[in-house]
């Protein structure tokens, strides 16, 4: 999809650029509407339709998407970032960093309360990290991101709290900003995983009043709320009284209960509706593009055939992908190879020629790697070997919904031109997320995306540390030392311009290996009811933010 770039914003030593692109029917900077209708309104009920029913409500445990979204509701955090990049205070009301960049000072506000009635203080905020941190609670995304820099916090008094790193991390506010983050009662956390999973206790704008399993989970306001970000619309509890989030994962089961009664807000419409979302007067679509990783098939370094990098270059180069998402897309996502996102900072534009459409150029690095031989099928072989890999993806329609398996299946038939077999292999979701710690588990693995608010995050997707410290967010399974050292340089790096240098290099060499195989980027697209306002999708993981919503009369 194609975006609008703000200006990158500094804050200290961090540089960042979140893009929102408002479209449809009065799209507004912060909300869902473009024309006034009033001061907001208190009360009433609405009904969100979740594309994916997560695997478990606390985003400390494991740490994918479906949980960030729900968890925004009744989690806050220690920040806060905004669309241009800077980052406000939350739960800290402010902070400070020593001049070796190795320890945060945290000042956490005072009168605040979980759900539960237990006080909001620094040693909460302690027993969090020692949560993400604690292997027990198998968190791949809180501590891929910490656990390479963080050497010890504590508790100076009952409101500050200190953060000591290993070496410095330019990108840790941003990353602290996530509802992965979410800082959630210790009481509850004392539950253990299963009582967590279920019903987490923060002290956000709503309450986790019941997750019922397979249909929805229902949100409370919370009357008590005193702990807004300072980037809100507004101070105060919540205007409505009640969010029902149902998992609607049929694409076009989740659009025809927006343009009916069955729902007020959906994520993420089908491309195959878009003509007739333009045309509905009463709907208002949200666009958000999220940085990070875009969305594609990552390649297994560590088994045949991926072994080869020329082997994976010739498969990148032969998939045909650009072609691929736009048909199956319907134009509504652009293709993007990668590295990164566009919208992402330091993105380097000049490698997409690592990535572009060359059957010739593939046909010729499999001949000189001594693909020469065809079988009866028309598959390259070499020592009686098929040309073969195994590429897997969630069998779940939330997971990959119709219009991706087609996009697989194009490139499947693009890459059967130049003698390359894919198998596509649709597995059930709890054998593909287990796949991501498995680097024997498949020679390909489809759906691989990454949404961070840092550029940072190719640590966590190609370094070697990552690899070690927290399996499974290195998806293609690389440690290549060439690219370990640029990465450790951009984390202590205060200066821009020392960023982007070491971040092109870092780009450039992940593109000449060929890791990933781009296809879209990760995009949040809300469309709601024109008389529900002041939903606004919030810049660190592209989540709808429902504490400043209303119901317009």
């Amino acid at each position: 999809m194609s975006s609008l770039r703000p200006s990158r914003a500094l804050l200290g030593s961090t540089a960042l650029v979140v893009v929102l692109v408002l479209a449809g029917c009065g799209g507004g900077s912060n909300g869902t509407s473009s024309s006034p209708a009033g001061p907001p309104v208190h009360g009433g009920s609405i009904v969100y339709g979740a594309d994916r029913e997560p695997t478990c409500l606390d985003p400390h445990n494991n740490g994918d998407m479906p949980q960030t979204y729900v968890a925004r509701q009744f989690l806050d955090s220690l920040v806060s970032e905004r669309p241009d990049g800077t980052v406000v205070p939350w739960l800290a009301e402010s902070w400070t960093t020593s001049p070796d960049g190795l320890t945060y000072t945290f000042k956490i506000k005072q009168g605040v309360k979980f759900h539960d009635g237990t006080p909001l203080d620094a040693a909460a905020v302690k027993a969090n990290f020692d949560q993400m941190l604690d292997p027990a609670t198998q968190s791949l995304t809180d501590t891929g991101y910490l656990r390479p820099y963080y050497d010890s916090s504590r508790a100076v008094d009952p409101a500050t709290f200190e953060l000591k790193l290993k070496s410095p991390y330019s990108a840790l506010l941003p990353v602290l900003s996530q509802a992965f983050f979410g800082i959630e009662s210790p009481k509850a956390m004392a539950r253990g995983l299963a009582g967590n999973c279920q019903s987490p206790v923060g002290t956000g704008p709503f309450v986790v009043k019941q997750w019922v399993h397979g249909q929805s989970v229902e949100l409370d306001r919370n009357p008590d709320y005193n702990s807004a970000p300072a980037d809100a619309k507004h101070q105060g509890p919540a205007y409505l009284d009640h969010v029902s989030w149902k998992f609607l994962e049929d694409g076009s089961v989740r659009f025809g209960a927006v343009q009916g009664d069955g729902a007020d807000l959906i994520f993420n419409p089908p491309p195959q509706q878009n003509a007739a979302l333009k045309s509905d007067p009463n709907l208002v679509l949200q666009e958000f593009t999220h940085t990070g990783l875009p969305n594609g098939i990552a390649l297994n370094t560590t088994r045949f055939p991926f072994t080869d990098t020329a082997v994976r270059q010739a498969f990148i180069h032969g998939s045909n992908a650009e072609a691929s998402v736009k048909s199956a897309y319907l134009g509504v996502f652009n293709w993007e190879p990668g590295p990164l996102t566009s919208t992402t900072p330091f993105l380097d534009k000049d490698l997409r020629d690592y990535y572009a459409n060359d059957p010739a150029k593939a046909n010729q690095l499999l001949d000189a790697a001594g693909w020469t031989q065809r079988d009866g099928d028309g598959f390259r072989t070499k020592d009686g070997r098929q040309l073969a890999a195994t590429v897997i993806y969630s069998s779940d329609p939330g997971d990959s919904p119709p219009t991706d398996v087609t996009l697989y299946q194009d490139i499947q038939a693009a890459e059967k031109e130049i003698g390359f077999n894919v198998i596509l292999k649709p597995i059930p979701q709890d054998q593909y997320y287990a796949a991501f710690t498995d680097k024997n588990a498949t020679d390909g693995l489809a759906g691989a995306y990454w949404n961070s608010p840092t550029p940072l995050v190719l640590t966590l997707l190609y370094s070697t540390d990552s690899m070690v410290l927290a399996p499974g967010n290195n998806m293609s399974w690389v440690s290549n030392p060439a690219i370990d050292a640029p990465l450790k340089q951009i984390a202590a790096a205060s200066d821009v311009e020392q960023q982007k240098h070491y971040y092109d290099q870092v780009q450039q060499l992940v593109a000449q290996n060929a890791y990933h195989l781009g296809l879209y980027p990760q995009t949040t697209r809300l469309v709601s009811k024109k008389h529900l306002q002041d939903v606004w999708i919030e810049p660190s993981e592209g989540e709808p933010v429902l504490h400043d919503a209303w119901l317009a009369k």
